[in-house]
């Protein structure tokens, strides 16, 4: 069965994606992945203290990543280095009627694209698209969106190439509501600048591109763990999640991570309110499953997007050797259809009758 993909309709599509530059953004439904995911506009009760990541009396310190609304809006009063970007897939819904402070849209596409099958673009490309809107290595970003997803996807683009400080803003724009902060109307211009700072990727280590490239880390560390951040239907292979996806399945070798519950979302991670869970109860679960932070650790789903959300989450807890692998189950699919023996797909539950590995012609358990 050859591979038919379904470009996404860009009129009905709006995402976020990034990070410590304050971004934030949205996006609306396939049945929901995460760019055409998650339209609610219902506004949930704020979620309790014991049940938030990001305590109000938060002590940040360069292995936090996901800070508070009064962090942020210290960050904008007094250190003049602080970028904030709104992110989408597109343009930021209802941008016009109010945002944070200084705030700037970014669109995701600005650092991944269709044709390159919605994974991360080059250096280069990333690096031009944050300079034009004033971002270097020694920027103050803080980003933020409506579902951590996209304020993640930036963050980690952000992160790999090398600003030293990036942040998201829990919570999103309704976080800063919450805390009884203005909002703002008028445009802040990007001021484009003529550099980054640097030519060289700070952290090449974190993004494992292509299938072959998994293969090759996976041959080179026997212990390292693929973690799927799908969602339970996708891990078992009932469903894509994707309307430009057609078939099903995972990377033989993945665990199930339980952190999406639909393919736009990463509902195990956040509270209603779209602020991080307190993660002990999600950390249990990764321990029991053998995702443990003496491991190499690498995340993935679909294209992309829900597997930095886990990225961040798993660096701020400890995880010292955490990566992505971005090409996702869209990649690994394509290079499936190919070569099914290379690249072999599985489907169902490791141990169970319900197991199944596709390497071929036929099925074997």
């Amino acid at each position: 069965m050859k591979f038919k993909g379904e470009k996404v309709n860009e009129k009905v599509v709006d995402s976020f994606r990034f990070g410590c530059i304050f971004i934030y953004g949205a996006y609306s439904s396939v049945s929901a992945d995460c760019k055409t995911g998650n339209s609610s506009t219902t506004v949930a009760k704020p979620a309790a203290e014991k049940d938030k990541l990001v305590k109000d009396s938060q002590e940040v310190t360069d292995n936090t990543y996901f800070v508070n609304a009064k962090w942020v809006k210290d960050q904008i009063k007094n250190n003049p280095k602080t970028v904030v970007l709104s992110v989408a897939y597109g343009k930021v819904p209802g941008f016009s009627k109010g945002h944070v402070p200084t705030a700037m849209q970014f669109s995701t596409n600005n650092i991944e694209s269709e044709k390159n099958h919605w994974n991360i673009l080059s250096p280069e490309d990333c690096r031009k698209a944050f300079t034009k809107y004033g971002v270097t290595k020694d920027t103050n970003l803080i980003v933020y969106s409506p579902d951590v997803m996209a304020a993640s996807r930036v963050a980690f683009v952000a992160y790999w190439l090398g600003v030293k400080d990036v942040k998201i803003m829990d919570g999103g724009l309704q976080a800063w509501k919450n805390a009884g902060y203005s909002l703002e109307k008028k445009t802040t211009e990007p001021k484009k600048v003529d550099s980054f700072g640097t030519d060289k990727v700070a952290h090449p280590e974190v993004l494992i591109s292509t299938p072959n490239d998994l293969l090759k880390d996976e041959k080179a560390n026997k212990d390292m763990v693929l973690v799927s951040t799908r969602s339970k239907k996708e891990y078992m292979g009932n469903i894509s999640g994707y309307n430009y996806i057609k078939n099903t399945g995972e990377v033989k070798g993945a665990v199930y991570g339980k952190i999406s519950k639909t393919s736009g979302d990463v509902a195990y991670l956040t509270n209603d309110d779209k602020t991080m869970k307190n993660p002990t109860e999600e950390l249990k679960y990764w321990k029991d499953h053998g995702i443990t932070p003496d491991k190499e650790v690498v995340f993935y789903c679909g294209t992309g997007w829900r597997a930095t959300a886990a990225f961040f989450l798993a660096k701020e807890e400890g995880y010292n050797n955490v990566k992505i692998y971005d090409g996702g189950w869209y990649d690994w699919d394509k290079s499936h259809q190919k070569d099914p023996k290379k690249y072999p797909v599985q489907k169902g539950t490791p141990g169970t009758s319900s197991y199944k590995v596709y390497a071929g012609n036929e099925a074997s358990r």
